[in-house]
């Protein structure tokens, strides 16, 4: 008993420490990005009574934000609290990190470990709690005033629920729906999660329907959750998914995907993970081979271990693993990964720390090796992103900043140098396409575009009478800023013709960056509000702008891009990039 009250206390004391250095680290790298102001200003216009619109009515509304329930939450604190969501997200960002390392701390005391390594369990959580409150992609979106580190949590809670939680209680089918729902209502990617948990809780209720009450399948009801939001999103946007989606998918990318998936590789020394994943997979074959019913080719051993997986390893750990591949896969594959550093793939840092501890403890190695390992593990990680941090953090301008690409390769030895001129190529490839843009430029860039507009005091000042128009390319600022300013998205992400305006596919491709009006769309909205020295300037119109020609005029261009003869003919403005 006395032993049991000293390690939770040293766990504790453990969570209390980490609390503190994740603060310092959030405090480093803190940032906000421009695409958070479109959530904000999506929470702006539900405080002033239009709903989860972009522009108020007779516009069209769009969902251009892609984090529902984000959204929800920091309308929920605004109203209760007060407190704006730029004052609020990064906060709740750093709750939900912190969060997250409790919950994979948990996952690691409650993995069945072997008789040496069992003594070892406070260092092995301390090593996780240190390995990933380090990694510079886990400490970037502890900020951003984006929903990345609340979906970072739900997707670990999901896991957690789905193989630690007691499956024949009401509370399984309860909790594992219940997270599944608040991933897919997080972001449309986590619809993933939500069939997964569908999958599951069907496919054991028919296995052991005899020894399990209805009430066990009605405890997935949460589930329904995620039907009422798509009927809801259907309804109130009139499409199934958000416009984010057609904005930005123009054709799969996996030449861009795997560049991607290549360059986290390479930044995390993430080959190594192979090595006790390999240890593991020997010890497992050899035991295969030295048993009783030992087949005689290797067909027979393949089918005698796939045989021996079915009926001992749980069916539950599997389908959890290969949904979380899925997902990653998912922007590898037909995404091509990211505009943002590493944001698909930051649920995996605390699974690829956990997964790493799990194969050292199947492996069944003593305990000095793997503690070497561990520690060898979590300082190959180190020397790519913290060099790059080093070459970056201290630039402060746009110009600086710029498509940002550093090399590394020069401040590292000669005689491995090789591999940090790898990474270089990589990132060089990918920054030039936009994708997997770092934290300092959109630190710097949200910086930036910040003093290039009034501030929010002053947008509110502004009158919102005869429809007054900004026409603008980067619009998460201007449209916070301007709150009465119905504001054109040039890139498409809040406007429904861009988002669906034929992108020229022998373009050098942007991510999310490869769409644009089509030639005379935005001009029929008469944009008549100018940036001028910090300053939001109402130009006189010719003719007045009213309501009749705002929803004729959507109405006569959302039928052009839908006829694919007129389609095929569009040209294409670039005149309002800003």
């Amino acid at each position: 008993m006395k032993s049991q009250n000293l390690f939770c206390l040293k766990f504790s004391i453990l969570l209390a420490i980490t609390g503190f250095l994740l603060v310092f680290f959030w405090r480093q790298f803190w940032f906000l990005t421009d695409d958070a102001y479109i959530s904000f200003r999506y929470v702006s216009n539900s405080l002033m009574g239009y709903g989860y619109v972009w522009n108020p009515p007779p516009f069209r509304p769009v969902e251009g934000y892609t984090n529902f329930l984000w959204v929800v939450v920091l309308d929920i604190v605004w109203r209760i609290f007060g407190v704006i969501p730029p004052e609020s997200a990064n906060y709740i960002s750093l709750i939900f990190s912190y969060l997250t390392l409790v919950i994979g701390s948990c996952i690691i005391l409650q993995i069945n470990w072997n008789s040496v390594l069992y003594k070892y369990r406070i260092f092995f959580v301390g090593s996780f709690l240190f390995g990933v409150m380090t990694n510079r992609t886990f400490i970037a979106w502890t900020s951003s005033g984006l929903e990345t580190a609340m979906m970072n949590f739900f997707i670990i809670l999901w896991a957690y629920f789905c193989i630690f939680v007691k499956r024949t209680r009401l509370v399984w089918p309860f909790a594992v729906s219940f997270a599944a729902s608040l991933i897919s209502l997080t972001r449309p990617d986590g619809l993933l999660y939500g069939m997964a948990t569908a999958f599951v809780v069907l496919l054991l209720w028919l296995d052991k329907r005899d020894n399990i009450s209805k009430k066990w399948l009605l405890a997935a009801s949460p589930l329904l959750l995620i039907i009422f939001h798509l009927g809801w999103r259907l309804k109130t946007y009139g499409e199934w998914l958000p416009n984010t989606f057609y904005a930005k998918q123009v054709a799969i990318w996996p030449e861009s995907g795997i560049r991607y998936a290549i360059s986290f590789l390479l930044e995390y020394a993430l080959w190594f993970w192979t090595a006790p994943l390999l240890l593991f997979t020997f010890k497992k074959l050899l035991s295969i081979k030295k048993s009783k019913n030992y087949p005689d080719r290797v067909c027979g051993l393949l089918l005698c271990f796939i045989s021996g997986l079915y009926r001992k390893a749980p069916l539950i750990p599997g389908i959890v693993i290969l949904t979380l591949i899925a997902h990653a896969l998912y922007y590898t594959l037909i995404v091509g990964g990211d505009h943002f550093e590493y944001r698909p793939y930051s649920f995996l840092i605390p699974c690829i720390f956990i997964s790493f501890m799990w194969f050292l403890n199947k492996a069944g190695g003593k305990a000095l090796p793997s503690i070497i390992m561990l520690l060898v593990f979590i300082f190959l990680s180190y020397p790519v992103p913290w060099t790059h941090w080093a070459l970056t953090h201290r630039l402060t301008t746009r110009q600086e900043t710029f498509v940002m690409r550093i090399p590394i390769s020069e401040r590292w030895p000669k005689y491995i140098r090789w591999y940090a001129s790898l990474f270089d190529r990589v990132q060089f490839w990918l920054i030039e396409h936009r994708v997997c843009m770092r934290h300092q430029e959109h630190k710097i860039f949200y910086q930036h575009i910040l003093n290039e507009y009034p501030s929010r005091e002053e947008g509110l000042l502004l009158s919102s009478n005869n429809f007054p128009v900004h026409a603008t390319y980067c619009v998460g600022v201007p449209g916070w800023v301007l709150p009465k300013v119905n504001i054109i998205d040039i890139g498409g992400l809040n406007d429904y013709v861009t988002a669906r305006t034929p992108a020229d596919k022998n373009n050098f491709r942007h991510m999310a960056h490869d769409r644009f009006p089509p030639e005379g769309y935005v001009e029929c909205f008469s944009p008549n509000v100018i940036i001028r020295s910090r300053q939001a300037v109402l130009l006189p119109r010719k003719d007045p702008l009213i309501a009749a020609y705002i929803i004729e005029c959507e109405k006569k261009w959302a039928e052009k891009i839908k006829e694919p003869d007129i389609r095929s003919h569009l040209s294409v403005s670039r005149k309002f990039v800003w």
